[in-house]
């Protein structure tokens, strides 16, 4: 039996082929091979680059015709040379043993790794896949075209004395030049610098119909390699693959477990993308569909952008307009451990919270990591906030963030954040600079290296101890006693003052201070510990007059507010101004009802004489209702309107409406009392409001007149919270805890446990008024406040009262 085995004329196209060759007639000593050579257009154009030349099949096509014409039984070619469509009639056979899959750095230059090569080198390669790739470890690399065979190549490399060029192992290794003494090889591994589909694999293409040169491969196949094959293949094929785009893959055996590195780009590659995927080896194909898909939506769709963000130095008032508006829209929100977590009520319902704190010895996630988690969602083409404490590039990494973003295509955007030198200081009441005393500042890490005070130090404390302005030190509160010994130790006074700032502008604020003598034993008796500032510097004395923050009247008073989300930013606000630390666990959150029935009662505005709204929630609903049915204010015009509390008169003020009636008292007895002089039996009423209300005032005034109520929204209970009051109250932390409604204390203990009243009653309860506190008495809860007039204000002038015993 003859086999006509044809190839292209290439030195190594011949080695390669003889290779297989030698190996099928070792396993068929009974049939003859014959080699026959045959052109290609690859082959006989060599002036331009490859994806300038025309279609696919550049190295292919002269083969197939000749397969197809019956000239030759068999075409040998490098699988990655391979287009992902084969002609029809055609089909690759099962493959042999796999050579070395890798690309390799041929260079003058004695090295051992791509980043050792000179900055600016210059690299020559026409794969746009290579380019891709070089481009991003190397940006500083000139990279140039180069086409012909091997031997071609090393030569333009050592007469255009090119710094490198870039070839696949398996062909060196084919024809023996992996390895010379003109030039050094060094390997770029296949997962982070991905070589071509099926690279180092022999294609073996026959006609679909001749067994007969299947069953001769079968006999040298390599299952591994097979599996590889599929799983490369099956990816190139789904992405319609070329020499136009840039497009690799590589396919890693470990035991019963495959990994598929892929990578993909448009053809200009102003985008390009690297993804994996793990499997077991019999969904190789498959795996290489799926690893497709999400490289091509990847490119396709728009990447998402990764805003890093300053979150202040602790007061929530302190965190940038355009911050908070990035956190109320972002996808995902990673946060750090000196950011205020009181800023993620602000985040989305459904938004991925991450926590990457880092901590002295207690890191939640290295920084390596945090660099890729955000690289990875924003190429998810998600909206990320990344939150630093203070500013983002003030003694932060996010300028290695940014640059790992960059690097990955990312795009991205920095907020400036105010930094606790100047934010944390001036809470402290110590201005960074002074006319009166200095005019300079300086920061300075006091996180340095294990052996930065014991004389090779990278601080020059020469320098600093002669220093006249302000020096900050930011994160060295543990080396306090080396700072002011090494401070005096190079000249400076000691009896310069010196304080030490914990948990600056927030209201577990302590300042304490001293000189550079005294200083440390005052810090350690105070317990001082991190996170803590050290200002030194005559500023320091400004602070009797200066300080301001941890003067305000509920200045480190912990206050859970219960309220709904939505609800809870006047009393948040109110808090917050009075020094006090506001907990947000919303425990009710306000859903509309009843939609349509509501919107036949607006139809129909004419036909009533009075309108009761009996809160805030109550003229919402009933406006979305309004907008609905084409209708505004002007619908309102012969109705006389009733409003119980000043936050619900003030919110239809807000919308143009002023409550004809509003009871000193916000309670429903209140209101009938005051409503029944002005109703006769000819009129009528309407009350929206909510499922959950008492259905007194409806009993009541219908004993006069005819009452429609419709219940237009309920009180549900809130199962999202970012804090765990438990802990806090089991420790004894909490001063207070406010109660707006009856459902806020309902379902606050349904959420706490009934089991844990106790703890409960280790804050003071602090009630709205009547109703709310027979609810707390009802569920265990000591009533130790109630407000004197039944509004938030009166809530905050009830604490303010107590707090000044």
């Amino acid at each position: 039996m003859n086999i006509k085995v044809g190839t292209r004329g290439s030195t190594l196209a011949r080695t390669q082929s003889q290779w297989l060759i030698d190996v099928l007639a070792k396993a068929h000593p009974q049939v003859n091979f014959e080699m026959v050579i045959i052109k290609t257009k690859g082959d006989l154009v060599q002036d331009k680059p490859l994806d300038k030349i025309g279609d696919k099949g550049l190295f292919t096509k002269e083969l197939e015709d000749a397969l197809l014409s019956g000239e030759i039984d068999m075409a040998i070619h490098s699988m990655k040379d391979m287009p992902s469509k084969l002609p029809e009639g055609l089909v690759l056979t099962v493959p042999p043993v796999r050579e070395d899959a890798r690309d390799v750095l041929l260079t003058p230059h004695r090295i051992t790794a791509l980043d050792e090569l000179p900055k600016g080198a210059v690299v020559a390669t026409g794969s746009k896949r290579r380019i891709a790739q070089l481009q991003k470890l190397r940006p500083d690399v000139e990279i140039v075209g180069i086409r012909g065979n091997i031997d071609t190549r090393i030569r333009k490399m050592q007469e255009q004395q090119l710094d490198g060029i870039i070839l696949a192992a398996a062909g060196l290794k084919r024809i023996g030049r992996l390895e010379d003494s003109a030039y050094y090889t060094v390997a770029l591994p296949e997962t982070t610098f991905i070589p071509a589909p099926a690279q180092g694999i022999l294609a073996v293409e026959v006609r679909e119909d001749n067994q007969t040169v299947k069953e001769l491969m079968a006999v040298i196949s390599d299952p591994n390699t097979i599996v590889q094959m599929s799983a490369e293949r099956s990816f190139l094929n789904a992405l319609n693959g070329s020499c136009h785009i840039p497009v690799g893959a590589f396919c890693e055996i470990e035991s019963a477990e495959i990994t598929l590195y892929g990578l993909y780009g448009l053809e200009d590659g102003s985008r390009v993308v690297t993804r994996s995927i793990k499997g077991a080896p019999e969904e190789a194909e498959n795996l290489g569909k799926q690893l497709a898909k999400a490289c091509y939506q990847a490119v396709h769709e728009k990447p998402g952008k990764v805003y890093l963000a300053g979150g202040g130095c602790g007061d929530p008032g302190l965190l940038t307009v355009k911050a908070k508006d990035i956190l109320t829209k972002a996808d995902v929100v990673v946060y750090d451990a000196l950011v205020n977590e009181s800023f993620l009520n602000d985040a989305r319902t459904d938004a991925e919270i991450i926590y990457v704190g880092k901590r002295a010895g207690n890191h939640a996630m290295r920084q390596e990591d945090i660099n890729a988690l955000l690289v990875q969602k924003g190429q998810e083409g998600k909206l990320v906030l990344r939150l630093k404490g203070g500013d983002p590039y003030v003694f932060g990494r996010g300028g290695e963030e940014g640059e790992d973003l960059y690097d990955a295509g990312v795009p991205f955007e920095v907020i400036p954040g105010i930094t606790s030198v100047i934010g944390g200081l001036a809470y402290a009441g110590i201005p960074i600079t002074h006319r009166d005393c200095v005019s300079s500042f300086h920061v300075i890490t006091g996180h340095l290296k294990s052996n930065a005070y014991d004389g090779s130090s990278d601080l020059d404390w020469p320098v600093l101890g002669k220093l006249k302005g302000t020096i900050v030190f930011l994160m060295g509160v543990k080396n306090l006693e080396k700072i002011c010994d090494e401070l005096v130790k190079n000249g400076m006074n000691p009896e310069m003052p010196v304080a030490v700032v914990h948990r600056a502008s927030t209201p577990y604020q302590r300042v304490v201070t001293g000189n550079l003598t005294t200083i440390y034993d005052i810090a350690a008796e105070a317990k001082i510990t991190a996170p803590s500032l050290i200002v030194v510097g005559e500023v320091v004395n400004k602070r009797q007059k200066l300080r301001f923050f941890d003067e305000k009247p509920l200045f480190g008073k912990n206050i859970i507010v219960t309220r709904s989300r939505e609800q809870s930013s006047q009393m948040v606000e109110k808090i917050t101004e009075l020094g006090g630390n506001a907990i947000e666990f919303p425990t009710i959150k306000i859903v509309p009802i009843n939609e349509a029935a509501c919107d036949e009662k607006v139809k129909c505005l004419k036909v009533y004489s009075h309108i009761i709204f009996t809160s805030i929630n109550g003229v919402e609903v009933f406006f979305d209702s309004l907008a609905r049915c084409g209708k505004d204010a002007r619908a309102f015009g012969n109705l006389h309107i009733t409003a119980i509390g000043e936050g619900t008169k003030n919110a239809l003020l807000a919308r143009g409406l002023q409550a004809d009636f509003v009871p000193d008292k916000y309670v429903g007895e209140e209101l009938v009392s005051g409503l029944v002089p002005l109703l006769t039996k000819d009129s009528r009423v309407l009350i929206p409001r909510s499922k959950n209300a008492r259905i007194y005032v409806v009993e009541e005034l219908s004993k006069i007149c005819p009452v429609d109520e419709v219940q237009s929204y309920e009180t549900i209970r809130e199962d999202h919270a970012t804090v765990d009051p438990l802990a806090m109250l089991n420790n004894k932390e909490i001063d207070y805890i406010t109660f707006t409604s009856s459902t806020t204390v309902e379902f606050f203990v349904e959420k706490i446990g009934a089991a844990h009243i106790d703890a409960i009653n280790t804050a003071k309860c602090v009630s709205i008024g009547p109703q709310t506190s027979k609810k707390c008495v009802e569920l265990g809860i000591t009533v130790d406040i109630e407000a004197e007039t039944y509004t938030i204000q009166g809530m905050l002038d009830a604490i303010l009262k107590d707090s000044q015993k």
